[in-house]
């Protein structure tokens, strides 16, 4: 298939969301200790309006921004638990992507100083293993939105999704092995592609606004005219200029984007047990 642009909206989308995930644990927790991403992030596209996350058991909580610009609140629970609920709430407004995008031609491309950690290797996403696959890719691709295309399409066409193959430890050279996964693995495929090909990119975690149910990840590469840019290999999407993403958090990959990383104490183990997101459009707007 050809990566396609997503639905071009004219208008904002203003609403409210709700985020739930539960975790439980086969003995007594006497400490969790963790930080969430988990509000949206503020960029030229996202208006954040009010907003909590509130836990059960009830926790301590202390918020700021880490070097990704991402809000970030650690939560510290104390009360003895067999299970740990947050549910993270609020408004926002969204608006679309300006479009459309003077491409640059791949020879001609200049990016800031600080983009390079965008090109580097990350903990999920080590380009130089990814190299030979990615210049086959990109072969016959001479500028940059028809290069980041390419990539898109061969991902998307090429890596099925299916649920319960990989895990959050699956690298982007496994996910090529494997030919499987869920649009984490996608996105890490897509950026160790991109990065071999020398061209930033990083890791978005998302609520999807017209699809309940789990998160969703997508990538965004940087135009030195337009700054970064949505492009989605998991929906085959260039550049979804609408309004499909409520923005959680960016990172080099799911590592440093993930909505909940932490620590618990007990003598049990834990599991995931939950993961429900939902928006609500506001219909009076």
């Amino acid at each position: 298939m050809q990566a396609h642009l997503g639905t071009i909206l004219t208008g904002p989308f203003v609403g409210s969301y709700e985020y739930t995930t539960v975790y439980r644990y086969t003995d007594e927790v006497i400490l969790n200790d963790d930080e969430l991403r988990v509000v949206p992030l503020e960029d030229a596209h996202t208006i954040r309006g009010k907003y909590e996350v509130v836990t059960t058991p009830a926790s301590s909580q202390v918020e700021f921004e880490d070097d990704f610009g991402n809000t970030v609140i650690r939560v510290r629970v104390t009360s003895p638990h067999r299970e740990l609920e947050v549910v993270s709430k609020g408004t926002f407004k969204l608006l679309p992507w300006s479009g459309s995008y003077a491409d640059v031609p791949i020879d001609q491309l200049e990016f800031p100083e600080y983009a390079s950690m965008f090109t580097s290797p990350s903990p999920m996403v080590k380009p130089p293993v990814l190299q030979e696959k990615a210049n086959e890719i990109a072969k016959s691709s001479k500028t940059l939105i028809t290069r980041v295309g390419s990539v898109i399409d061969w991902v998307h066409d090429n890596i099925v999704y299916e649920r319960g193959v990989t895990s959050v430890n699956t690298d982007a050279k496994q996910v090529l092995d494997h030919g499987r996964g869920v649009c984490q693995d996608k996105v890490h495929l897509t950026l160790g592609f991109l990065r071999a090909l020398s061209i930033p990119c990083r890791y978005v975690s998302c609520i999807l606004t017209r699809q309940d149910g789990d998160t969703h990840a997508y990538v965004e590469f940087l135009h030195p005219g337009a700054g970064w840019l949505p492009a989605d290999p998991t929906k085959g999407i260039l550049l979804d200029v609408g309004t499909s993403y409520l923005k959680l958090a960016v990172g080099r990959d799911y590592t440093e984007a993930s909505p909940i990383k932490g620590s618990f104490l007990s003598r049990g183990s834990g599991k995931l047990s939950k993961v429900y997101a939902r928006v609500e459009p506001d219909k009076a707007y």
